[in-house]
C-alpha cells in the first residue's frame, strides 16, 4: 500500500475517533500502511491549506454528525476538490441523511463536487469476518421459512443524549447495519450491484398504523435521562419485511434492535420450514475498522455502501418515519433488561 497517503480526520476528538479510528490507525502505521495522519477540529476549518500538504493521495474521514457533512464537503471541495491528480477519497459515517428526502439531497450535493468512486460510505459491519463468512456457508435456501436479524444491546445510551435524541434506533442501527446485513444474506454476496438489487426488492406490505409489522419501544427512564418528558425517540424497533424476488417470496424477514435489553448479541437466525434453524453470530471485531480503512486505501468499494443502497434503505423506511410523525400512541415503554420477545408482547 502507498505509505505517502495523508489521512485526515474531521471530528478527531469525537467518540468514534477515540474508540475505533485512532486504535486502527495506530496499528496501520506500525505496518506502514499510512503516511501522515492529520486530526481536524472545527477551529481548523479555515486553515486546512497549512495543515495538509499539497499533492499525493488524501483520504478525508468525516467522523462528524450528518448535519455537518455538507459544510465539510464544501470546504474540502473549495480547498482540494480541483486536484488534477484526482487522488482524493472521502469516507462518510452513518447515518447518511435523516430520511429519504435528506439522503437524496446529500447524494445530489456530494455528486456536484465528487464522483461516486471517490466516496466511501462506512458500515463497519461489512468488514466483519463473521458476516463475510455467511456467504461461504452452505445452507438450504429453498426451505427457509424466515430470516431474523437481531442486534441486542445490554447498554443504554450511555450519556450520548444529543446524538441519540436526534437519531434513535431506526436511524442508528436499522437503516445501515441491519438492512445491509439483510442485503448480504439475500444476495449471497458482498458485491455492491447484487446488494443493491436485493434492497430494491425489499418492502413493508402491512398497514403500519395497526402496528402489525412495525413496533417501537423506549426503555423506562430514558425520558429522564435525556431530560425530555415527551420524547418519542425509540430505543427499540422491530420491522417485518418481505422480498418480491421469486426465490424469497413467502419468507418473513424480521429486523430487530434495541438498547438496555437482557443480553448483548448480534445474530442472523435462519429458520427452516421443518422448524430447525441455523444461527450465525456476528461478533465484535476490534480490527473491523482497520479493514475499513485498508479497503478505502486500496479502493475496494465492496466493503462500503453505494449511493443507490443509501436511497433504497431510506425508501424501505420512509413509510415508517412518516407514520411515526403522525402517531404517538404506538411507543411501548419497556423495563431495562427485557428480552426482545417481552418488548414485542407489550400491549
Amino acid at each position: 500500500m502507498n505509505d505517502k497517503i495523508t489521512y485526515i480526520i474531521f471530528g478527531a476528538s469525537g467518540d468514534l475517533s477515540r474508540r475505533y479510528l485512532m486504535p486502527a490507525i495506530k496499528n496501520m502505521q506500525n505496518m506502514n500502511y499510512l503516511g501522515a495522519v492529520v486530526p481536524i477540529s472545527r477551529s481548523d476549518y479555515g486553515n486546512l491549506r497549512s495543515l495538509i500538504k499539497e499533492g499525493g493521495e488524501k483520504i478525508f474521514h468525516l467522523a462528524i454528525p450528518p448535519e455537518a457533512v455538507l459544510e465539510v464537503i464544501e470546504i474540502i471541495s473549495n480547498n482540494f476538490g480541483k486536484d488534477k491528480e484526482n487522488k482524493l477519497k472521502i469516507m462518510l459515517e452513518k447515518p447518511f441523511g435523516n430520511d429519504l428526502k435528506s439522503a437524496r439531497n446529500l447524494v445530489q450535493h456530494i455528486d456536484k463536487d465528487f464522483s461516486e468512486h471517490q466516496i466511501y460510505r462506512v458500515d463497519h459491519y461489512l468488514a466483519k469476518e463473521s458476516l463475510q463468512n455467511i456467504i461461504t456457508e452452505k445452507w438450504d435456501r429453498n426451505n427457509i421459512a424466515s430470516i431474523e436479524i437481531i442486534a441486542s444491546e445490554k447498554i443504554d445510551i450511555e450519556g450520548r443524549v444529543n446524538f441519540y435524541e436526534q437519531t434513535g434506533a431506526l436511524k442508528d442501527f436499522v437503516q445501515s447495519h441491519l438492512i445491509e446485513m439483510a442485503a448480504v444474506v439475500l444476495s449471497g454476496s458482498f458485491e455492491i450491484a447484487r446488494r443493491e438489487e436485493a434492497l430494491k426488492s425489499l418492502e413493508i406490505v402491512c398497514d403500519i398504523r395497526k402496528h402489525e409489522c412495525v413496533k417501537r419501544g423506549q426503555y423506562e427512564g430514558y425520558r429522564e435521562e435525556v431530560n425530555n418528558p415527551n420524547s418519542l425517540t425509540e430505543t427499540f424497533v422491530s420491522i417485518n419485511l418481505v422480498s418480491n424476488e421469486p426465490a424469497w417470496r413467502g419468507v418473513s424477514i424480521v429486523l430487530s434492535t434495541g438498547k438496555a435489553l437482557a443480553e448483548k448479541l448480534t445474530q442472523i437466525k435462519i429458520k427452516y420450514k421443518d422448524n430447525s434453524e441455523k444461527i450465525f453470530d456476528i461478533k465484535h471485531e476490534p480490527e473491523a475498522y482497520e479493514r475499513v480503512i485498508r479497503a478505502a486505501v486500496s479502493g475496494n468499494h465492496n466493503l462500503f455502501i453505494s449511493s443507490d443502497e443509501v436511497i433504497e434503505s431510506w425508501r424501505i423506511l420512509d413509510a415508517i418515519q412518516k407514520t411515526w410523525e403522525k402517531n404517538e400512541n404506538d411507543l411501548k415503554i419497556y423495563k431495562k433488561g427485557s428480552t426482545i420477545e417481552e418488548v414485542m408482547n407489550i400491549k
